[in-house]
């Protein structure tokens, strides 16, 4: 089988290269005794080395303990990029509790169901959202105390909490970050991950030499901290001491200038980031010199984008593929992979080490090379569970294999290949967006009578909102009308980029809408 196995052996070097960190907590702990001086994290207005970050984390996680926060509680996150969000998630660390980001682009309503699910006692928000928490609040039954951080950052906070270690006991089960997904029910779902997927995947990064890192990287982070590649990744980097430079998003122009004031070599992005730095006059592409590699992950790329990426950034390129709940779960190095083989840009690259990969027929079975099936994952970086919903990790998992709803096939030379989402996924921007959270906004909205959205192919996004509506007889829609509804529902980015008025949805004999047919007809005549 292409994949890679682990066993109880590997369990005895989860952290080896590094054997004083057990857990996201001495991180900071260990580099502030390596190396105090050396920068951590970095802004536009800001540098804390590694002794001012431990000491800012032991006075986080100290105040935490005397506003009654226990171990193991949930504590939220809603806010932009800042060095406050790694700040925040060392002192949970410290403190024994699980940080858990808010997605800043969601609705109202679709945050009062997070808060509600997570029932975090704090909640630490940037002043830019700090009215969106207040509306938030009023909306739910929830009871948070909430902290605001701006130009000051914590300091008012914290005056007057102490800086000795609170030197809490963790266990390798501990969960250490919950990320909220809507999953295909549009219930949200907070995956657990815990200190012991963290260090595992610290060593599986460790394993791979186009991941490998020093102390002497920058990542340059730029994609949000309440997704993969904005927490995990950059955890991954702190692990190995490196400095990260955070952007609070990502701008074609702000990440040029922070590459080149903050020597990045590192960065994390998704396709459509890479076009919008090409798309920038090749001049200004200079500054970006000080970059030995960038992952990309989200989405798919095109050819003719990642040809002109490797020839205007010259640098090493790396696809990614994986979820929130299994962390990577394979990788495509372009300078290792695709000199001699370029038909190899159209797959998901090969199984990380660590991580075993099959293909499976509905039963299980693995299926024969070459055959196409659903993408099972075992891992151990993979999802404890669900906050609140143990009935959630029995339907994501089939005999300690992750599900991950994606169809896909093998070579023989290993190398994995997305087929199709069975979960009717959308990926747009790199963010995943499921059709029935859409679908259920738009079936709010008076005079839909059917409607189905599925993602269609764009030169910009990678993929496109697409709703396609039948009107209630006697009633008129606009296009208009329906993404102004959508807006108030649902976060921007999963807003229909494009509404289409159809007389039918074609389905199945039972009823049952037929997206794939829908799918072609509507590219049939865009």
């Amino acid at each position: 089988m292409p994949s890679h196995k682990f066993n109880a052996a590997h369990r005895e070097l989860a952290a080896w290269r590094f054997r004083e960190i057990r857990n996201i907590a001495d991180i900071p702990r260990y580099w502030a005794h390596t190396t105090p001086e050396k920068p951590a994290l970095v802004n536009a207005t800001r540098q804390l080395n590694w002794a001012a970050l431990n000491a800012r984390a032991n006075a986080i996680a100290n105040r935490l303990a005397e506003f009654g926060v226990p171990p193991g509680t949930p504590v939220g996150y809603l806010g932009k990029n800042a060095p406050e969000f790694f700040e925040i998630w060392f002192g949970c660390a410290k403190a024994g509790c699980a940080l858990t980001p808010f997605n800043w682009r969601c609705a109202i309503e679709e945050l009062v169901a997070i808060v509600e699910d997570a029932a975090p006692p704090i909640i630490f928000v940037s002043d830019e959202f700090l009215s969106t928490l207040d509306a938030v609040k009023a909306r739910t039954g929830a009871r948070f105390h909430i902290v605001p951080f701006g130009v000051d950052g914590l300091t008012t906070w914290l005056d007057g909490a102490a800086e000795t270690d609170p030197l809490i006991l963790l266990t390798p089960g501990d969960i250490a970050l919950i990320s909220y997904t809507s999953g295909t029910t549009g219930r949200p779902k907070g995956v657990l991950a815990s200190h012991e997927a963290f260090a595992w995947s610290f060593l599986s990064g460790v394993l791979e030499p186009a991941m490998s890192a020093t102390a002497e990287d920058v990542m340059l982070v730029s994609m949000p901290g309440f997704h993969l590649g904005g927490s995990w990744i950059s955890l991954s980097a702190l692990y190995r001491g490196a400095t990260l430079s955070i952007l609070p998003t990502f701008d074609p122009t702000d990440f040029i200038a922070a590459a080149a004031r903050d020597g990045a070599t590192m960065a994390a992005l998704v396709p459509t980031a890479i076009q919008r730095l090409l798309s920038r006059p090749v001049g200004e592409l200079d500054a970006l010199k000080s970059l030995r590699f960038i992952m990309y992950f989200g989405s798919p790329a095109g050819a003719d984008l990642l040809l002109r990426a490797a020839e205007l950034l010259d640098c090493r390129l790396a696809q990614c593929y994986g979820t929130t709940e299994s962390w990577i779960i394979s990788m495509l190095d372009h300078e290792q992979d695709l000199p001699c083989h370029p038909h190899r840009l159209a797959s998901a690259g090969r199984a990380l080490p660590l991580v075993s990969v099959k293909i499976a027929a509905p039963n299980g079975v693995e299926l024969p090379i070459g055959s196409v099936g659903e993408i099972l994952v075992r891992s151990p970086a993979a999802l404890s569970g669900y906050h609140n919903q143990p009935e959630a990790l029995a339907e994501a998992m089939y005999d300690g294999w992750y599900r991950t709803g994606d169809l896909g096939r093998f070579d023989e030379d290993g190398f994995l290949y997305l087929m199709d989402r069975t979960k009717d996924m959308i990926i747009s921007g790199g963010e995943n967006i499921y059709s029935v959270e859409v679908e259920q906004a738009l079936a709010k909205l008076a005079g839909v009578a059917a409607c189905a959205v599925v993602g269609l192919p764009d030169e910009k996004w990678g993929e496109r909102v697409v709703a396609a509506i039948v009107s209630t007889p006697g009633t008129t829609l606009t296009t208009e009308a329906v993404i102004a509804h959508c807006r108030g529902l649902i976060a921007g980015y999963k807003v229909p980029k494009e509404v289409r008025f159809l007389d039918a949805l074609p389905q199945t004999s039972i009823g049952k809408i037929r997206k794939h047919a829908l799918r072609e007809a509507l590219r049939q005549h865009g």
